[in-house]
């Protein structure tokens, strides 16, 4: 059968609807698959950059994705066609691009992602196609860029009026940015706010999908009321703690007049339950 892990996101990308982009970086076990299918997200990144994703985990992590269809994207160490192709083989839906800096890291990338006459991927891999046409697999595979500097920032008009319809959507990197900018870790200093406002308005003027990673639902407001529609949160080693913490006060909070909803330890989303 042909993939459909996409065809919701790449609707929703295309009208710039929210999106909550979630992440997993430190625990690559398939396991947390049909956790985050069950979870409301639209799609989640994982991270082969600064990560623990490599070529010998993403595969089974991505397959566990691909049955649940839940698109899973990975941010990739390079934008080389080893790192772009390996992924897209062991069956991610696409790539996140970071540190984009120039027309010639989009164009590695296409040429890496799509099939001739497009591109010059090789086919290959045990989730390459997924029942897919070469037609199909050439829309159905996503593109993202991470901007992460001033430079990004200056070239992405050139990058969207070339390749806008190769791209899925546009992803800021705050902390990289901050550094570029001079002020490193300072997410409140103008010279960052101005880099990211820049961004963004490239992008409204090319009706392009815009997000960026942000540490709460305080910044997720923020970013959407000055444009944002892609939201990146939500770790898995943060959502963990926060669960946990909840569980504890609740208990904390035991025969003290607090009113709780039964819990027969069956949740209605418990994704190991067949229904």
């Amino acid at each position: 059968m042909p993939s459909t892990s996409t065809d919701k996101l790449l609707l929703k990308l295309a009208n710039r609807e929210k999106i909550f982009a979630a992440y997993m970086g430190q625990v690559s076990s398939p396991l947390f698959a049909p956790m985050y299918a069950a979870s409301g997200a639209d799609f989640l990144i994982v991270d082969m950059e600064h990560g623990a994703f490599c070529p010998e985990n993403i595969g089974d992590f991505a397959v566990a994705c691909n049955g649940k269809s839940f698109p899973v994207i990975a941010r990739i160490q390079d934008c080389e066609y080893h790192c772009i192709s390996k992924a897209i083989d062991q069956g991610c839906d696409g790539i996140l691009v970071p540190r984009t800096e120039s027309l010639e890291q989009v164009e590695t990338a296409i040429s890496s992602m799509r099939f001739p006459p497009v591109g010059k991927k090789g086919c290959g891999g045990r989730a390459c196609l997924r029942g897919d046409s070469i037609e199909e697999f050439n829309r159905k595979r996503l593109i993202f860029i991470q901007i992460e500097s001033p430079k990004g920032a200056d070239l992405l008009d050139e990058i969207l009026t070339k390749y806008g319809h190769e791209i899925a959507g546009i992803i800021i990197g705050p902390a990289d940015m901050s550094i570029a900018c001079g002020c490193p870790l300072k997410f409140d200093d103008e010279r960052l706010i101005t880099c990211i406002r820049k961004v963004i308005t490239v992008c409204q003027a090319h009706k392009m999908s815009i997000g960026m990673f942000m540490n709460n639902l305080a910044e997720c407001e923020r970013w959407y009321g000055e444009g944002m529609n892609i939201f990146w949160t939500g770790s898995e080693l943060e959502c963990l703690l926060k669960g946990l913490k909840q569980i504890a006060k609740g208990i904390d909070a035991l025969n003290e007049g607090v009113s709780h909803e039964k819990d027969t330890g069956v949740s209605e989303g418990n994704p190991y339950l067949s229904k």
